[in-house]
């Protein structure tokens, strides 16, 4: 069974996983074949080779809306993220379990530490954000510790296995520390963040998604998000599943005028960031990058003093318990063809 995930250039750990995890749930027979495993990230919407047999644990959708799949034979869904992706899928809401990563809790390295063993507060910004914001000095400022989402996968997991609390602009962060019954907090940098993913997740926890925005702490990152406020992308936090599904596809809608007017904003974005960074007005830039800074600081520094969110431990156990049965199935299907 060949497995198959987004590899993102500069490293992402969420999707990183991908690399190692499958291996370590079930060592050999992980190869090229007709079958294809979806796992860990936001994989469903774009188009897939329909001589190969695809199946899915725990895969989201996200970046673009799904065709409905639930008839076709070349699809073997055994669970998706989510109850949202489910309806986007026209499967039955059951088939929304949970995300995939919530099997690192059957690995023996990477099982909850007590409560007194844990230390610290971190902040995983989304890896775009990374890109945008030196948030090295935001988060010394604010008294917590900066974990970059692109460094190795098992090390960014390690670090939020031995944390007290995880503010998380990654969602995986929130939904690894949740694994690891560590709390976390949602933080939305930027107008950017994909909310739909966020609510697909926790709506299979049955935990509520209220992200705190700190902003995107510099000149560049907040151009980006003003710039994607008001495009055609750009929308509101859904409240409900039927706005939720109408969000994702005002997202992810195309079209001859939709992306001229996107591609001409983003331009005109740019060309604001070039000239605020320019001699003439760089006074300005620097001041507003001071001041997304100092926003920043102090909206991470008030997060860091909340008690955090966590799932209830009988839904926890539930889904879990749920997710190694579809393992189970996984590897059933990667054993027999190996005969």
């Amino acid at each position: 069974m060949d497995i198959e995930y987004r590899r993102i250039l500069g490293g992402n750990f969420g999707d990183d996983m991908n690399s190692w995890f499958w291996e370590r749930l079930s060592p050999g027979g992980w190869s090229e074949t007709e079958n294809t495993l979806l796992g860990i990230g936001s994989l469903l919407g774009r188009d897939r080779d329909p001589d190969k047999t695809w199946h899915v644990i725990g895969s989201g959708a996200g970046y673009r809306y799904p065709l409905d799949l639930s008839s076709s034979e070349h699809w073997n869904f055994l669970a998706v993220r989510g109850p949202l992706t489910a309806l986007a899928l026209g499967l039955s809401e059951e088939r929304g379990c949970t995300d995939t990563a919530i099997l690192l809790a059957l690995m023996s390295e990477f099982q909850p530490l007590p409560e007194d063993e844990r230390e610290g507060i971190i902040f995983i910004p989304h890896h775009r954000a990374a890109e945008n914001c030196e948030w090295g000095p935001i988060c010394e400022a604010a008294g917590i510790e900066y974990i970059d989402p692109r460094n190795e996968s098992r090390e960014v997991i390690e670090t939020i296995r031995k944390s007290k609390l995880v503010l998380s602009g990654a969602m995986h962060a929130a939904i690894i520390a949740d694994t690891f019954r560590v709390k976390w907090i949602s933080v939305t940098t930027s107008s950017t963040i994909n909310h739909f993913k966020w609510l697909d997740w926790t709506s299979s926890m049955n935990v509520p998604y209220d992200p705190v925005f700190t902003g995107p702490g510099s000149l560049g990152g907040k151009i980006q998000h003003l710039v994607y406020k008001y495009s055609w992308a750009s929308e509101k936090i859904p409240k409900n599943h039927k706005k939720a599904i109408a969000y994702l596809k005002k997202r992810n809608r195309s079209g001859a005028i939709q992306n001229f007017r996107a591609a001409a904003i983003w331009k005109i974005g740019a060309l604001a960031e070039k000239s605020l960074r320019s001699k003439t007005f760089s006074k300005v830039g620097k001041r507003m990058d001071k001041k997304a800074m100092k926003v920043a600081v102090r909206t991470l520094r008030t997060a860091s003093e909340s008690k955090g969110m966590l799932s209830d431990d009988d839904i926890f156990q539930h889904r879990l318990t749920k997710m190694e049965e579809h393992l189970n199935s996984i590897i059933s299907i990667k054993t027999n063809e190996k005969q």
